[in-house]
């Protein structure tokens, strides 16, 4: 190749990405390499890994050179670029905000093939099947329905999950958490819905989707945080 643009290198690492190419090494080639194979500038190489991060397909580590995330059909529907999303915040914004968490269940299961298709773990691997109830100003509002890999993520207990699993996973474990993706949906009231939040008349609930990936492009959570509609929003600020 000749003088290739920063879209032709994109399409042509996103494309080798994607069939698995660089997946043994978990690794892009090193800048200097891309440069001489596409016979192009470092600007432009830059440029297609800059794309490919924010699509979240790659991850840069310090010293370690551009981290492939490890990618399925599932996770590429949460390519979708949210901003900066600042969280939980009540519609009324002068009300006081008190806020508990019961834990409602936990157990350490296997992935099988119906939870590797929700979540994209890989079948046969052990994780943490948690979940826990958000009540915001006494009304249980959030349900969050948390799925750790406890081989990346190991010794989570029930005081941990009923506490902070990322204050756990940073300060304890020492864990960098690279890159997190989020998909917002509504979904249909589910049982776990109806026996867990103070629904009133809805028949829906606001899902916001989570998958965590450690800064060996290696994904570690999978969470579903359900939300009654009317009492929560999600507030987003972009800059451009």
């Amino acid at each position: 190749m000749t003088n290739s643009s920063f879209e032709t290198i994109y399409q042509a690492l996103k494309e080798r990405i994607l069939k698995g190419t660089y997946s043994i090494k978990m690794r892009l080639p090193i800048e200097d390499d891309l440069i001489t194979e596409f016979d192009s500038s470092r600007y432009a190489v830059r440029k297609a890994i800059k794309k490919l991060a924010e699509e979240g397909l790659v991850y840069s580590v310090k010293g370690r050179g551009v981290v492939l995330l490890e990618h399925t059909p599932q996770t590429q529907q949460f390519n979708l670029n949210l901003g900066e999303l600042s969280g939980i915040r009540t519609t009324n914004p002068d009300r006081p905000f008190d806020y508990e968490t019961d834990l409602v269940s936990f157990e350490q299961i296997i992935v099988d093939q119906a939870l590797s298709q929700q979540t994209a773990f890989e079948v046969g691997i052990p994780v943490y099947a948690i979940q826990r109830v958000r009540s915001i100003n006494g009304t249980r509002a959030v349900i969050d329905i948390n799925y750790f890999n406890a081989q990346l993520i190991p010794g989570i207990t029930p005081t941990i999950a009923k506490a902070s699993i990322y204050n756990y996973i940073q300060k304890e474990l020492k864990v960098k958490i690279a890159v997190v993706k989020r998909l917002l949906r509504v979904d249909s009231v589910k049982s776990v819905d109806t026996d867990n939040l103070a629904l009133g008349i809805n028949n829906c609930v606001g899902n916001m989707i989570s998958i965590a990936f450690n800064d060996s492009g290696r994904q570690f959570e999978y969470t579903e945080s359900h939300f009654i509609p009317n009492e929560l929003v999600f507030t987003q600020l972009i800059r451009n």
